[in-house]
């Protein structure tokens, strides 16, 4: 079966493993995922959220129901150090539109940007009801990219798929035994390690690629989400394998926002499952959590 590419959330997909019917109706659940929850795209229904008055009942889809739970759950874990209410900071910063080169930011008012994280800004009512206790908006970002990837993944197995890839610009989930590279921050196009994953996921987080300036100023759009600013840890790249590509994602970024060490010990408490490739700006390289997630690592010299 051949691999099938498409463009998608920003990023290049490629599917393995996977007859043209499958192939097909994975693409139209990305497309379809990405109509209705991309903040880049006008009048959809994460638009529909975000422009909702304070303190009023607000009905929920249900296909946003578990996205909302999950992305929940994992903020949670990480300290609200990355939590999905970061839409007007990604605003503030010039992140205003899906990414491409040579991007030229528009800077715009963070008038809801939250600074000072010291509660969830949202109550929920019900499974299907929230209000909004402040002004923010809604980003599910890396969140919503490993949810519908490990949404992908259960369809398949449920399919009883035994060997599929779907790979969303390196964050990716496997079925069964793949090799699978992480690209180097600073070699752009060239795998750093390669390296066998099996029945698992591998995310990438870095400040490498969307990147921009304004004023001799730098930007990158991973904030800190507990003081709203952006991070600078000396982490330039972090790749993380875990169960779910949802939690790679969340771990990498946590690789990102706090010092390695303070990284290391809340993700040994609360993801424990995981192993990691770090790449710092000083061009040291760290690996290490459970090896047994991985085999046959190759590191190009």
């Amino acid at each position: 079966m051949k691999t099938k590419e498409f463009r998608a959330m920003n990023c290049t997909i490629k599917l393995g493993g996977m007859n043209k019917q499958v192939q097909l109706e994975v693409e139209q659940m990305i497309h379809e995922f990405e109509q209705n929850t991309s903040r880049f795209i006008p009048n959809n229904y994460l638009s529909y959220l975000n422009n909702r008055a304070l303190n009023v009942p607000i009905h929920l889809d249900e296909s946003f129901v578990d996205l909302l739970d999950q992305s929940l759950t994992l903020a949670r874990k990480a300290d609200y150090y990355v939590h999905p209410f970061m839409g007007d900071n990604m605003r503030e910063i010039g992140y205003t539109s899906s990414f491409y080169e040579n991007y030229k930011p528009i800077f715009e008012e963070g008038r809801f940007a939250i600074k000072e994280f010291s509660e969830e800004p949202i109550e929920r009512l019900s499974d299907m009801w929230l209000i909004k206790k402040r002004d923010f908006s809604f980003d599910f970002g890396g969140f919503g990219k490993g949810y519908i990837i490990d949404q992908i993944k259960k369809l398949l197995l449920k399919k009883e798929s035994s060997h599929a890839l779907i790979n969303a610009g390196g964050d990716l989930t496997v079925i069964g035994a793949y090799e699978v590279g992480i690209e180097h921050p600073i070699l752009m196009g060239k795998d750093m390690m390669k390296l066998v994953i099996k029945d698992c996921a591998l995310a990438t987080s870095g400040k490498n690629q969307r990147k921009w300036g304004k004023d001799q100023a730098a930007y990158h759009h991973i904030l800190n989400g507990r003081t709203g600013e952006l991070s600078h840890n000396g982490v330039l790249q972090a790749s993380v394998i875990a169960n779910t590509v949802m939690e790679a994602e969340t771990a990498s970024k946590l690789f990102c926002i706090l010092p390695f060490e303070d990284a290391k010990a809340l993700l040994s408490m609360r993801f424990p499952k995981i192993a990691y490739f770090i790449y710092f700006q000083n061009n040291q390289i760290a690996i290490g959590g459970d090896t047994t997630l991985y085999k046959r690592l190759e590191v190009a010299q």
